[in-house]
């Protein structure tokens, strides 16, 4: 999901745009509203979060030399909602197409929920061999049969694929290979391309590209343009008729408490000064 970033200058009720002397928020925030600090001599303090920095100021807990009369955050509207702030300006990034991606992820992915009807995105990564020009008959797989790309990018190979490569490459019968051929490091390919991995054409350009690569993995397909299907879907809309006090809102249970017991995994990203407080919630109230 491709979301738009819109970032606003928060302050307490009552205080004014010319008596702001500090603004705090996440360092990537503060960087992406650079000109627009500058042109107002307003003096950048970087903390934890965006909406953790609205909640300082509700909270009067800040930074030495800042005080809720001459401090704002920089943060989302619905911060300024949730801690009681008002915007002083919104849409105050520097670059307009500002976008952040969201990786919604499952055991079971929408493929089957995806028709000649809606446009798709497929996501692989894939590992080359280590010679010259694979990375160029990796893409001619899909571009001999007019797929496009929306992303392509490189990151090195984790240090376990990377064994699990060497251990494979030595079971083919591939040990006489010399320390040029079995590199300390290697990398990942992520591509993205513009059909569905159940589309015919795709599956010919991937399995060409299986005869070429050393590994394949694909990560999924899924509408463009942030569409919403199948159950993602149901569950947004049944959200829009659903009215719903944030006091009410907990993290002691959960919608599935009352069907079936049964064990859940949870894993946290980002473990911040947010993702503590979520573990520390989540373990005083489940086992």
């Amino acid at each position: 999901h491709d979301f738009r970033v819109n970032h606003c200058l928060l302050a307490k009720p009552g205080v004014k745009r010319e008596d702001i002397k500090y603004a705090i928020s996440h360092p990537q925030a503060l960087a992406q509203c650079d000109n627009f600090l500058r042109g107002l001599g307003i003096k950048p303090v970087p903390t934890y979060d965006t909406a953790g920095s609205a909640k300082m100021i509700s909270e009067r807990n800040l930074p030495d030399g800042c005080t809720p009369e001459n401090t704002a955050a920089i943060a989302s509207n619905l911060a300024a909602q949730l801690y009681g702030l008002h915007a002083l300006n919104q849409k105050i990034q520097d670059d307009d197409t500002n976008f952040t991606r969201f990786l919604l992820l499952a055991r079971k992915g929408v493929v089957q929920y995806l028709n000649k009807n809606t446009p798709s995105k497929t996501s692989i990564v894939f590992t080359l061999p280590n010679v010259k020009g694979a990375l160029y008959k990796a893409l001619a797989c899909f571009a001999l049969r007019d797929i496009d790309f929306s992303k392509i990018e490189s990151r090195p190979t984790s240090a376990s694929l990377l064994n699990f490569l060497k251990f494979r490459s030595q079971q083919k019968g591939r040990k006489a290979r010399n320390k040029a051929d079995l590199p300390r490091f290697r990398y990942c390919f992520y591509l993205d391309f513009l059909e569905s991995e159940l589309d015919q054409n795709a599956q010919n350009a991937l399995s060409q590209l299986r005869e070429q690569a050393d590994f394949v993995r694909i990560l999924g397909s899924y509408p463009q343009k942030s569409r919403l299907v199948g159950p993602v879907a149901e569950a947004v809309e049944e959200l829009k008729y659903l009215e719903v006090d944030p006091k009410e809102i907990s993290l002691s249970s959960l919608p599935s408490d009352s069907e079936e017991e049964k064990q859940l995994n949870i894993g946290i990203l980002g473990f911040g000064h947010f993702g503590k407080f979520l573990a520390k919630k989540m373990t005083q109230n489940n086992k």
